[in-house]
C-alpha cells in the first residue's frame, strides 16, 4: 500500500495533516483517521461510499472522505479520486476568476493501484449556506445564483452536478461559490450552448422543482438570459434545456418508485476504513502545485 497527500503551501497548521512544510514531511494523521466518528465530527451528508463531515474546533473543517465499495474498486485503478479531481477543478476554476472554497489537503490510500480511501480537507464556513437552504426562506436566492451560474458558464465552467444544494451563498465571500463538482469540466469561454451547459441548466431546474413543486422550475432562466448578451430568448433556451430536464425527472421518478424494493431500510451509510488500516503504508507528501 502507499499513501499520498497534497497540501497547500499556505494551509494553516490545523490538527493532523496540514503542514507548512510539505516537502517530505510526515503527516500526523492517515487517511483512515479522518474517517473515524467522534463527538466533534458531524456528518452533513453521505451516500453509500462517502461522507461530508464537519470537524468542530477553533478552525472548523469540512472533511470529505470516500471508501469505494468493493464492487466498484476496479473503476479506480490508477485514476484520480473524486476528491482529487474536485481539488484540481477548484484550483482551475479559481484561475478563471470563479470563487470556490480552497482545498487545503487531499489524501489517497491505494493498494496495487486501486483506491482504498481518499480525503479532501478544507475550511468549513459556518456563516455560509447553500442556495437551496437560502431559497427556502427567500426564493430570490435562486435568481442571484442563476446570474452567477451564467458568469461561470460564460467563463467555460460546466458544473456537472448543478443543483442549488451545490452552491454556497454568504459567509466569507459575498459571491456565490460552486461546490461538490468532481464531475465538472471546462470548455472555451463564451456563450456557446453545449451539452454541458444544457445539463447544468436542467439539473438546476430539477433542483428548483424539488424546492417548490408548485412553481415554474425554469423561472430562473429569465435572469440567466437577461444578465448578459449572447444567448437566445428565454423561451428558446428553455425548449433546448427541456429534453435533458425530462430525462433527469424520469430517472428520479424511477429511483423513487423502486427504492422500497432495492433498499427497504434506505440507503446504507458508508463504512469508514478500520482505525489502523494502512498505517504501514509508505507515505509521501507533496505540495498542492503537484496535484496533477
Amino acid at each position: 500500500m502507499n499513501e499520498r497527500w497534497w497540501v497547500a503551501s499556505d494551509a494553516p497548521d490545523v490538527p493532523a495533516v496540514l503542514h507548512a512544510n510539505v516537502q517530505g514531511a510526515t503527516p500526523r494523521a492517515r487517511v483512515c483517521d479522518w474517517m473515524q466518528p467522534g463527538p466533534e465530527r458531524q456528518i452533513l451528508s453521505s451516500d453509500r461510499q462517502s461522507a461530508a463531515v464537519r470537524f468542530a474546533g477553533d478552525l472548523p473543517l469540512l472533511v470529505k472522505w470516500r471508501r469505494p465499495l468493493p464492487r466498484r474498486a476496479g473503476r479506480t485503478f490508477l485514476r484520480a479520486s473524486r476528491e482529487r479531481r474536485e481539488a484540481r477543478i477548484a484550483l482551475a476554476a479559481a484561475a478563471r476568476g470563479i470563487p470556490t472554497p480552497k482545498p487545503w489537503a487531499i489524501g489517497e490510500l491505494r493498494g496495487r493501484g486501486l483506491l482504498l480511501g481518499s480525503v479532501l480537507v478544507r475550511r468549513y464556513d459556518e456563516h455560509a449556506r447553500t442556495a437551496a437552504d437560502a431559497a427556502r426562506e427567500d426564493p430570490s436566492a435562486l435568481t442571484d445564483t442563476s446570474v452567477a451560474l451564467r458568469a461561470w458558464h460564460d467563463r467555460g465552467f460546466r458544473h456537472g452536478d448543478c443543483y442549488p444544494k451545490n452552491v454556497l451563498l454568504g459567509g466569507a465571500s459575498s459571491a456565490p461559490r460552486p461546490i461538490g463538482f468532481p464531475s465538472a469540466d471546462f470548455v472555451g469561454a463564451g456563450s456557446a450552448i453545449d451539452r454541458g451547459r444544457l445539463k447544468d441548466l436542467a439539473q438546476f431546474a430539477a433542483g428548483c422543482h424539488a424546492l417548490t413543486p408548485e412553481a415554474d422550475p425554469f423561472a430562473f432562466l429569465e435572469a440567466y438570459v437577461a444578465c448578459a448578451e449572447g444567448l437566445p430568448p428565454c423561451a428558446v433556451l428553455r425548449a433546448q434545456v427541456d429534453p435533458a430536464y425530462e430525462r433527469i425527472m424520469a430517472r428520479k421518478a424511477e429511483r423513487v418508485a423502486t427504492q422500497g424494493l432495492r433498499e427497504p431500510a434506505g440507503p446504507p451509510p458508508p463504512l469508514p476504513l478500520p482505525p489502523d488500516f494502512g498505517r504501514s503504508a509508505k507515505m509521501r507528501v507533496r505540495p498542492m502545485s503537484d496535484l496533477g
